[in-house]
């Protein structure tokens, strides 16, 4: 069970150090204040950088590779846009190298790892809303996959159970050492998908046949419900996780989905046992925001293949008609099979992925994402809206060009998050704290040094936020913001130790805004070690934007051992 974060309030008056590098603007436009709840003022630090992956095929399917920026038109509300940045990006380029990090340094900015690679798929096995046969089926067919990998390819393998997202393996085109890993994943054996699946017992008398049905729907509905919330929070993790990565990024979510809605088929009433009626679509689009805000282009792969009947919805797997007696136990699955198929192309449609569904051969859809990919374009610009209320943006893409076909996400999501209370943010860090995936769309960087000559084991830590996701608000001639820590101490078993919470406000004068931008945000403090801790994890969050980023810290690579 997770451990409430003790907050301690006399750590928020904590000393801090905003190192700017030049020494006229070090600790010049920092004052520590609480975390702003109020709504943040109109005007908006707007000078970020909206990002947009474009596919561009011919008649036959194939990647058109000629263009230029010169012919990309690209419209935000309708209103042509400066196009800033242009790219032609393949995932038949060379890994970038950079220098490998200071000792005792740590980053979950990718862009300065060794081998970061230009083009990225996950393929994520769903557990949680997948029956056990259907999985196995999905994981034989991509060990086929795996079996001709690409020498460009470069995948990662996860797998979804209860809400907890698992690594197989890491980003690789080593199809022995992928493969080898994946044998080891035999599937998960959950009661959820059944329990989603109400019952109805015809017990003859009509009044008990509703009363039980519409309380067996009830429990049904339940778990539903659990299940689209546990999976949407992973799709946004895997979202965070993915932000940061440069260029193409695919997630291949290999599911038999969630209904976009419950209630509302058209089953005659005496079936039509469902009490309420209630809609998802609340759930994948957010879950659709984070993604398409990520630049992560979803390619949902049906787990069950080819269906018999597809797309009648009142056929048994066998195809067989549902007579007038109570409904079979699998017609809830198949009566909900249109509203799964709307919930994948919903959720590609909106980050500019495609859905592949009844068919038999999930080894051939998973390489036909992974090649619809292999050549996109990038445009980037600034947008002049000013907007940044929440709300979703259209975007729409043309070329010049006739007869090809053009597919980039549907549009963004634009900016700030509401204002939280305090229990609600830390219920967000606490989850970031835990969770398997590093969170990559707040950039930092984390020195954990020794100090020396103390009593108890302590670290100093040096943290870096890249300033370009944080979210600032011009308020009486300053740039306001905020941002939440936490810092997580773990055993070696994952067991919370010590969670310890801070804010840090910043106020700073205009004219250093842009000085800001170029050297960074910098910061340290001084943190005790539990003797028996294995793993730091420091959580940062953006208050405004929402925007998450976590470092881990193994405190043995820093000289302290655990259980020492």
């Amino acid at each position: 069970m997770r451990q409430p974060i003790r907050q301690q309030r006399a750590l928020r008056r904590y000393s801090c150090v905003l190192a700017l590098a030049v020494c006229l603007l070090a600790l010049a436009g920092f004052a520590q204040q609480p975390a702003q709840k109020e709504a943040p003022p109109v005007l908006r630090f707007t000078t970020r950088l909206v990002l947009i992956s474009v596919i561009v095929q011919d008649k036959n399917g194939n990647p058109v590779t000629d263009l230029t920026k010169e012919n990309f038109t690209l419209l935000d509300k309708g209103k042509e846009q400066f196009i800033s940045t242009f790219a032609l990006e393949s995932s038949r380029a060379l890994p970038r190298t950079v220098a490998a990090l200071p000792p005792n340094t740590f980053t979950n900015r990718v862009e300065q790892r060794l081998e970061s690679p230009t083009s990225i798929s996950v393929i994520l096995l769903d557990g949680m809303n997948t029956a056990f046969q259907d999985q196995a089926y999905a994981r034989e067919n991509i060990l086929k996959f795996l079996e001709q990998i690409q020498p460009q390819d470069r995948v990662a393998i996860y797998t979804l159970g209860r809400g907890v997202i698992r690594s197989v393996h890491d980003f690789s085109n080593d199809s022995y050492t992928l493969i080898t890993a994946l044998k080891r994943y035999r599937g998960r054996l959950g009661h959820e998908v059944e329990a989603s699946e109400a019952e109805p017992m015809d017990t003859g008398l009509e009044e008990l046949f509703a009363f039980l049905g519409e309380a067996n729907q009830r429990v049904a509905n339940y778990y539903m419900a659990d299940r689209v919330i546990n999976t949407t929070r992973a799709l946004e993790a895997i979202a965070g996780h993915l932000a940061r990565f440069p260029g193409r990024k695919n997630l291949i979510w290999v599911s038999s989905s969630f209904p976009i809605a419950i209630g509302m088929d058209a089953v005659p009433s005496r079936y039509n046992l469902s009490p309420e009626r209630r809609t998802f679509y609340a759930e994948a689009e957010k879950a659709a925001r984070a993604l398409s805000n990520a630049n992560v282009a979803v390619y949902p792969v049906d787990a069950r293949g080819l269906i018999g009947g597809f797309p009648n919805a009142n056929v048994n797997r066998a195809g067989a008609v549902s007579g007038r007696s109570a409904p079979p136990p699998l017609m809830s699955t198949l009566g909900n099979l249109g509203t799964n198929i709307d919930t994948m192309n919903l959720i590609a449609s909106k980050t500019g992925g495609k859905a592949y569904y009844n068919r038999n051969d999930i080894d051939g859809a998973v390489r036909s994402a992974i090649e619809d990919s292999r050549i996109s374009y990038v445009l980037g610009y600034y947008p002049a809206h000013g907007k940044w209320d929440g709300r979703f943006v259209d975007l729409k893409v043309k070329v010049n060009r006739p007869g090809v076909r053009v597919r980039s996400r549907k549009g963004y999501y634009a900016g700030a998050e509401p204002a939280l209370a305090e229990k609600e943010v830390a219920t967000l860090l606490s989850a970031a704290a835990h969770s398997p995936l590093e969170s990559t769309s707040v950039g930092m960087t984390v020195r954990a040094d020794e100090v020396p000559n103390t009593t108890t084991k302590s670290l100093k830590l040096s943290m870096d936020v890249d300033p370009k996701d944080i979210n600032l608000v011009l308020q009486d001639g300053n740039w306001v913001g905020a941002l939440d820590f936490l810092f997580s101490q773990r055993d070696v078993e994952g067991k919370v130790l010590s969670n310890i919470a801070l804010n840090l406000g910043m106020n700073l004068p205009a004219e250093s805004h842009s000085q800001l931008e170029k050297e960074g945000i910098t910061f340290s403090r001084t943190l005790e070690v539990v003797p028996t801790a294995f793993l730091l994890r420091v959580v940062v969050r953006d208050a405004r934007s929402g925007s998450i980023g976590t470092v881990s810290v193994p405190l043995q690579s820093t000289g302290t051992k655990s259980g020492g």
